[in-house]
């Protein structure tokens, strides 16, 4: 995914004030993962491609040149959630651990998290992450969770 035409990027020198992304980490996804799918994360570990989990999760911060690739946070939640469903780094189960990774990722760095109108049983949610498993990962495809993202962390998206 690359940066749009509009989008001029931040410097990585940003990362280092007080309001900086805060990554999630291999153990954090290990743990996600333990609890979603009820298995010990020694187990996940011994049973999954960890480098694929670990590229996924430094994708959202990645840059060239002291820019950010991706400036916007929705971004960086969408980069993370596409490399975690795409990168398929857990026998089973990618899409739900990858959804809640990407609540963590979101409520940790101050956004909260708002499921869409009307989806109690979780239905909108499903469409989106089959979709987004069916689907090439494309910068049209980030771009269009990237939205879906921004609404979930509703007016402190901006």
């Amino acid at each position: 995914m690359t940066p749009g035409p509009n989008d001029e990027g931040r410097s990585l020198d940003a990362l280092a004030d007080v309001d900086a992304v805060r990554p999630l980490e291999l153990a954090d996804f290990l743990l996600i993962a333990e609890a979603v799918l009820e298995v010990p994360a020694k187990k996940i570990a011994e049973d999954s491609s960890l480098h694929l989990a670990d590229s996924a999760l430094h994708a959202p911060m990645a840059g060239f040149g002291g820019v950010e690739a991706y400036p916007d946070f929705a971004t960086k939640a969408a980069v993370l959630c596409a490399h975690l469903v795409k990168n398929h780094p857990l026998k089973d189960g990618n899409a739900p651990v990858a959804l809640i990774a990407t609540i963590e990722f979101c409520q940790r760095n101050g956004h909260p998290w708002l499921p869409p109108e009307g989806d109690s049983d979780g239905e909108v949610t499903a469409a989106w992450f089959n979709a987004l498993a069916a689907e090439p990962l494309t910068d049209d495809t980030v771009d269009q969770l990237a939205g879906w993202i921004r609404e979930r962390m509703g007016a402190d998206a901006a």
